[in-house]
């Protein structure tokens, strides 16, 4: 049994350090399918109606999806059908694995609402209609109750032509009052590229497709799998116009990290093993869980000390907000032009790192109190390097912290479903500890820049077990692993990385506790970004209040992508100029980051 401290608070005329006691068990589940403690708000409280895109409230989990063609009895003559024993071996390793199908109606709830879905899910679809399916993988399935999907190109329905038939009208009649089956539109002729063709055609490929298997069947077509998985923005919109709710495509990545619900990807079943990895990956460094509490007010402390051998200096309590600079201040002039605050620390990352810069575009989404404005991320070419990074959200009275999928997450209305109220937002860098347990190196190196375990001065915002807000610096060089630990031992539920190196500045009245050079008269670097706390300082606590609490002893270590950009006022013009982006694998404002954003990899395959 692990116990962490959850407050600090101060009794200097009596001399000691009263310590609240929270203990824990395992990592925490997401508010989407975990059992909240008494400060967590689950999803239900915090969905704003419906919502029709991959909402922020699924991001807790990851869910692959598995795309299969023919299933024959033996000898097959391309990659991407199976045998029939090959299928039995794949649904027994599933099983054996404690692996959960879920149909396409659970996958769309799920997406687009935040419902739950059992822990380690994955989702079985079939395209093209083969006789296979039902001759060879259906009783397969069966035996084992596992939900699946099969797309339908409407104008080979019944074809028996050749080595591989496709199935009737009849049979699909059969299979649609099956439960543990889902149909859905493969369009009308399997075009070779659907965004090839004319407008028109590619309005009959998905209108009509849709039409002829609502009639013969009976049921509402809601779901869609394109050709050779090709699509574009305009075929999605169409699609969408058509009335379909899902479309599929062959990219290989979770649903949860697809670009858009008219675009989520699959893997083909050959790469099943690779699905899985891809999960398993994401789970551990990025998508922790989606951390949401209520937000504490309390005094404002200030402790500084040695926590499991890392000198950190640390500020709690209070109401936090942001603020945005038109050009670049220092931590303490963002106080004094925001009465009422009276502690604060530098915050997310920016784009230009010289020092001598006075451009505030920053990394990520972005909205602060005082511009109330949101900024979206618009440099595309580099979201692989932020994908998975925790996004930091809070509202009057609670505070969230969530994997980051650019394509799905840089809209206002994307963060009003996922809290109807909420006042600010900005990326971070990396998860640093997760319900109390410090994220390993290896961990936080998956999505981290590559730079994060460089001794440094580093910052970090988070949460204690009480809900109060924690500001936090290291007051010596220090690597992620090393801040990591210390904030854990120190007591801190959630931690996630700010701005470092020159840029740390951790203020608490008027006096700066932490600085990113060497001594505190000299000033840290100029930030655009801030993160204050509004409240009262704690009369108990003086500034030069010195934490007797002594670090727990050394534990086992537990099991367990970043750039820079630019936000003016909010009437001024924000340039497109690529080359304002600093270095992406960049994991502070370091002085000499330079360069243009690598164009993002492509993970697009066709079947062959």
């Amino acid at each position: 049994m692990k116990y962490h401290v959850s407050r600090i608070f101060f009794a200097v005329s009596l001399g000691f350090v009263c310590l609240g006691v929270w203990s824990c068990t395992g990592k925490a589940k997401s508010a989407a399918g975990g059992h909240p403690g008494d400060n967590e708000q689950t999803v239900k409280d915090a969905v704003a109606g419906p919502y029709t895109e991959i909402s922020m409230l699924c991001q807790g989990q990851r869910v692959p999806i598995l795309m299969y063609h023919d299933v024959v009895k033996e000898d097959k003559d391309v990659y991407f059908d199976v045998t029939k024993q090959e299928f039995q071996d794949q649904m027994e390793w599933i099983a054996k694995e404690q692996i959960t199908p879920i149909s396409l109606d659970k996958l769309y709830r799920h997406l687009t609402t935040g419902e739950a879905v059992p822990d380690r899910s994955i989702v079985i679809t079939f395209d093209d209609n083969y006789q296979g399916f039902h001759d060879y993988a259906l009783p397969i399935l069966e035996s084992f109750k596992f939900p699946s999907a099969m797309f339908v190109h409407t104008k080979y329905v019944g074809d028996k032509h050749g080595k591989h038939p496709k199935m009737d009208w009849a049979t699909l009649k059969e299979l649609v009052k099956d439960p543990l089956v889902t149909i859905g539109s493969h369009t009308v002729t399997h075009p070779a590229d659907i965004t090839q063709i004319g407008p028109d055609e590619q309005t009959r490929e998905l209108k009509d497709s849709k039409a002829t298997l609502e009639k013969e069947l009976g049921k509402s077509m809601d779901y869609l799998a394109y050709p050779d998985g090709k699509n574009d923005k305009v075929v999605q919109a169409k699609a969408t116009e058509c009335g379909y709710k899902m479309a599929f495509s062959m990219d290989n990545e979770p649903a949860e990290e697809s670009p858009s619900i008219m675009c989520v990807g699959r893997y083909i079943q050959s790469r099943i093993e690779k699905a899985w990895e891809d999960r398993e990956v994401a789970l551990r460094g990025g998508a922790l869980g989606i951390f949401r509490s209520k937000i504490t007010d309390a005094p404002v402390v200030f402790v500084d000390g040695t926590f499991h051998g890392t000198k950190l200096a640390l500020v709690e309590g209070g109401i936090p907000e942001s603020m945005m600079s038109s050009t670049r201040e220092g931590v303490l002039d963002f106080i004094h032009r925001s009465p009422g605050t009276v502690a604060g620390i530098n915050g997310g990352f920016f784009a230009m790192a010289a020092i001598a810069s006075t451009d505030n575009q920053m990394v990520g989404p972005c909205k602060t109190h005082d511009f109330g404005t949101f900024y979206p991320d618009k440099f595309p070419q580099i979201w692989d390097k932020l994908r998975n990074r925790p996004l930091v959200v809070w509202g009057p009275k609670e505070f969230a912290i969530v994997a980051f999928e650019p394509e799905t997450e840089n809209t206002d209305d994307a963060f009003k479903n996922f809290m109807p109220d909420y006042t600010d937002t900005f990326l971070a860098g990396v998860w640093l500890v997760h319900n109390g347990i410090p994220q390993t190196k290896e961990d936080m190196n998956l999505f981290g820049s590559k730079d994060i375990q460089d001794p440094r001065r580093r910052a970090f915002i988070g949460m204690d077990q009480d809900g109060h807000i924690v500001l936090g610096a290291s007051t010596e060089s220090a690597t992620s692993k090393m801040v990591a630990e210390a904030a854990a031992a120190a007591g801190v539920r959630e931690a996630v990385l700010l701005d470092s190196g020159f840029s740390t500045s951790l203020v608490y009245g008027e006096d700066v506790k932490a600085s990113g050079h060497s001594t505190n008269l000299i000033p840290s670097r100029p930030v655009p970004h801030a993160i204050l706390l509004r409240g009262t300082l704690d009369p108990r606590t003086s500034a030069q209040a010195v934490s007797t609490f002594t670090p727990k002893p050394d534990e086992p270590e537990p099991k367990a992508k970043h750039r820079r950009r630019r936000h003016k006022e909010p009437n001024d013009e924000t340039p497109e100029d690529q080359s304002a982006i600093a270095n992406p694998d960049t994991g502070t404002s370091s002085d000499d980051s330079k360069g243009n954003p690598p164009d993002p990899s492509d993970d697009h395959r066709s079947k062959a």
